[in-house]
């Protein structure tokens, strides 16, 4: 085992959502590897990592934020590492912060975090200054060695909003698990899963995955199904199910879409379907597209950070205009002609297979060693 240790500051590391379990897939190859203590309010990593469990207030979101990196301060301290690794602004300052989102770019792009009206959205506007600004103090510190952006889009964007000099910043992709997300092995699982996820045999399946429905588009995806004979559009994850029931029945889709909820096997429902349809607005670089591609699923997204990266225009994938009629325009091919859907699927897998998680934790462990012997590029 080498001989520097990592403490990792993140609010939680599980193989649940997205940047948790960005950070669980790193830090358990890693672990075996160097010495990682993790602190974090959640930790299902197990044996092999030392967790500091951090106790914060869930709400107000402004206040979990300051207790927490206050708290993770202290055991931060106690937990004596060679270096300290931080998901974006999740520690006051840190050698190494890995950038799985930018919230002035966000702020700027799409106008931060949206929800109500009235107090609610003057607290909303509040917090995301207020998120923005621990972000640009964690970015200036003078104790920072390298950034590890996790798309070429982040890089910019950290560039442009907070001036991190380029030299310090390392663009290492998300990955995907290609024994996890894969297809079907044989039509006949394939009709056995869709059985089993109560999902018609001869309908075409378009799949989105994620939560923040408004800001990913869940509106626009299902509008641009609406009226489509035998065709079904899946939304998995955990949002307001009544507005967009209410926005189904308003579109005529109303029994066109479904929603599971979260699943923990989320790999069958992609496993199922034909298509990924991701009308994202702002993202670092989301995993669930890679998921998608590892599972042979042709994705329809915008030209937002990592889609850019991944998806090749009618190869495995279209990066189209904002609003529902581009998006109904891809998923009408993808639905009426099965040859381009199977050719797209095989590039859409073949593309994944660059975004192995042991190549980026092997990535991301070198970026660690020269923070731990103090280089700075």
């Amino acid at each position: 085992m080498s001989a520097f240790s990592l403490a990792f500051i993140a609010d939680a590391v599980h193989r649940r959502g997205g940047q948790e379990r960005a950070a669980a897939e790193v830090i358990s190859r890693i672990a075996a590897r160097i010495a990682v203590t993790v602190i974090a309010q959640d930790c299902d990593l197990g044996d092999g990592v030392r967790w500091i469990p951090v106790r914060a207030p869930r709400r107000p979101s402004v206040l979990r934020t300051w207790a927490f990196a206050r708290a993770a301060r202290a055991a931060e301290l106690r937990a004596n590492c060679t270096i300290t690794n931080s998901i974006g602004a999740a520690a006051r300052d840190a050698d190494v912060i890995t950038a799985q989102f930018c919230q002035a770019a966000f702020t700027a792009r799409f106008g931060g975090i949206r929800g109500g009206s009235g107090l609610r959205a003057v607290y909303q506007r509040f917090a995301q200054s207020r998120f923005t600004v621990d972000e640009r103090r964690a970015y200036g510190s003078p104790r920072l060695k390298r950034v590890i952006a996790v798309s070429e889009g982040t890089s910019r964007e950290l560039q442009e909003f907070y001036r991190v000099a380029r030299e310090r910043i390392v663009v290492i992709p998300n990955g995907v698990d290609g024994s996890v997300f894969r297809p079907c092995a044989s039509a006949a699982d394939r009709l056995a899963l869709r059985q089993r996820l109560q999902l018609r045999t001869d309908e075409f399946v378009a799949l989105f995955v994620g939560g923040d429905w408004e800001r990913k588009g869940v509106r626009d995806a299902i509008t641009a199904i609406a009226g489509f004979a035998d065709t079904r559009l899946v939304i998995l994850g955990s949002g307001d199910v009544s507005a967009m029931e209410a926005h189904a029945r308003k579109v005529g889709a109303e029994s066109q879409v479904v929603f599971p909820g979260p699943s923990r096997t989320p790999q069958d429902w992609y496993a199922a379907s034909d298509a990924f349809v991701f009308p994202s607005r702002y993202e670092a670089f989301s995993l669930v597209t890679l998921e998608a591609a590892a599972s042979g699923l042709p994705i329809v997204a915008h030209a937002i950070n990592g889609t850019e990266e991944l998806v090749r225009n009618d190869e495995n994938g279209w990066l189209v205009p904002v609003g529902a009629d581009a998006l109904r325009e891809k998923i009408t091919l993808l639905r009426d002609d099965p040859a381009r859907r199977a050719r797209m699927s095989a590039a859409a897998v073949e593309s994944s297979r660059r975004y192995g998680w042991d190549r980026i934790a092997d990535e991301q462990l070198r970026v660690f060693e020269g923070a731990a012997a103090g280089m700075v590029a």
